[in-house]
């Protein structure tokens, strides 16, 4: 967990943190990660404003939260793993198609 605490407000797109350093821990382009009841955000910053106030590239649309434990994420570790999944998936389709001609040259066959 990165250090502080985070204000959300529904339906805007600033972010105000508490005892944050987001100048030393973020970037434009990194990502915050926050979970508000139960469920997990990954929100891309757009701006980091000084160590307590950033902006997001795009309005928060969960419900106004304060006080909320938060992880930085940096741009290129996201990056990494949407390539890996895109590697992954693509392995994953070769193997699929490799399957259907293997049988189709079995129903196909004359033998």
């Amino acid at each position: 967990m990165s250090a502080g605490t985070l204000t959300l407000t529904n339906d805007t797109d600033a972010v105000t943190g508490s005892g944050t350093a987001f100048t030393a821990e973020l970037a434009a382009g990194d990502f915050i990660v926050v979970t508000v009841g139960g469920i997990p955000y990954t929100l891309p910053v757009k701006a980091v404003n000084n160590n307590t106030s950033l902006t997001l590239v795009s309005v928060y649309t969960g419900p106004t939260q304060s006080g909320a434990a938060w992880s930085a994420v940096p741009r290129v570790a996201l990056n990494m793993v949407t390539a890996a999944l895109v590697a992954q998936s693509a392995e994953a389709l070769r193997g699929l198609n490799y399957d259907k001609q293997n049988w189709q040259s079995i129903f196909s066959g004359t033998g």
